[in-house]
């Protein structure tokens, strides 16, 4: 069997979704015929560190801001070379478009484009997004794919220009063999956080960001108190320490009923403690990894209604309208009102649905029939040449 070099660009290697999915992926592909290898734009964080570990190649054009600027464009041609690659794969706007214009500069290698963001309103897209954006329009009738993680996604970009005849709907992979129920979670939890077995623990897990509105999180949490809920929350992830919503919870006096530990690697061990997950972003999501993986874990979901989470969640009852954390409140008092056995059977059906439809195996298996059609076709053209 004929093996295949895979290079994978994207902007940085923080903790992030997308990231994440990248460090899974290239962990799983690396046992099939195709050979992963990384270019982070910027400088590697400690995703790269996961990717090294699991034997992944990591290099990088060490871009102190993400953008593409002149020296770093210069220096991209070379960087591509030496990875000796037969096909490219970018990952988010940055990296999709170093991608494409590494292809170009090079001479033309297939090039597949994995989008991970949803645009209810470009409006509300930073100016250097929007400019990549419609750049991107432009140059996506060259790839041979376009990987959409969400079908809302897919449809947003199209109508801003993006090629549809490029469009390949992959929705995020879980890996359910890691991300499982786990009997100990609870106890773990508890402990690692030190937050009071008794209390039901509400759970998110995200960078903070405005479009994350973990600030509807914390409100959503001190109404489930106001109603004599005994709730506890726990938002994961970088920039939360000083960030809005723990400045929200002092005010709202619940300052005590919050733990923001910042980013971690062990999210598997714990993340089946919760009772309940909480999704509370105003926009921008498409299919959350992290929605996937607490279903994975047995956790019931809660989620607004962006990208495709009500796809992914399978069930109209745990979707509210997004900025209304009274509506979340609700759906999240109803859930902690039922018996035990009949969260556990909500939060089964939900691992069930990410077995079924959403896992790992499905995700590679859909990436390498796109990478052989875009080899196929490039070997094609090469041999009327």
């Amino acid at each position: 069997m004929e093996n295949y070099r895979v290079l994978n660009c994207i902007t940085g290697l923080n903790f992030g979704g997308a990231e994440l999915m990248l460090a899974r992926f290239a962990r799983k592909l690396g046992e099939t015929a195709y050979s992963p290898q990384v270019l982070s734009l910027m400088p590697p964080g400690p995703v790269g560190d996961l990717l090294e570990r699991d034997g992944v190649p990591v290099a990088s054009l060490g871009m102190a801001e993400a953008r593409i600027t002149l020296g770093a464009f210069a220096r991209l041609p070379s960087s591509i070379r030496r990875t000796d690659s037969d096909l490219l794969h970018g990952w988010m706007y940055h990296g999709n478009v170093a991608a494409s214009l590494g292809a170009l500069a090079i001479g033309r290698l297939p090039v597949i484009w994995s989008i991970h963001h949803s645009i209810d309103d470009i409006a509300a897209e930073k100016r250097l997004t929007r400019m990549l954006i419609r750049l991107s329009a432009r140059l996506s009738r060259g790839t041979a794919a376009i990987s959409y993680c969400s079908r809302v996604s897919a449809r947003q970009h199209e109508a801003l220009g993006f090629d549809p005849s490029k469009r390949e709907i992959i929705p995020n992979g879980i890996d359910c063999t890691e991300f499982q129920p786990r009997q100990d979670a609870r106890q773990r939890l508890c402990s690692m956080f030190s937050i009071p077995p008794e209390r039901s623990i509400i759970g998110n897990i995200a960078r903070a960001h405005p479009m994350k509105d973990h600030e509807g999180f914390v409100r959503s949490l001190a109404q489930l108190r106001q109603e004599g809920h005994d709730v506890h929350g726990l938002i994961v992830g970088a920039g939360h320490e000083e960030g809005a919503a723990r400045r929200l919870a002092r005010e709202l006096d619940i300052d005590d009923r919050l733990t923001t530990p910042g980013p971690r690697s062990d999210i598997a061990e714990f993340l089946p403690g919760l009772d309940v997950f909480l999704l509370s972003s105003a926009w921008g999501e498409a299919f959350p990894l992290s929605v996937g993986e607490a279903m994975a874990c047995g956790v019931p979901v809660v989620a607004t209604d962006v990208g495709d989470c009500n796809w992914l969640i399978g069930n109209d009852e745990m979707i509210s309208r997004p900025r209304d954390p009274v509506g979340q409140a609700a759906v999240i008092g109803r859930i902690l009102a039922m018996t035990a056995d009949e969260r556990r059977n909500l939060g089964l059906a939900g691992r069930h649905r990410v077995v079924g439809s959403f896992s790992l195996e499905k995700y590679t298996e859909s990436h390498i029939r796109i990478y052989e059609a875009a080899i196929d076709n490039q070997h094609r053209r090469r041999g009327m040449q």
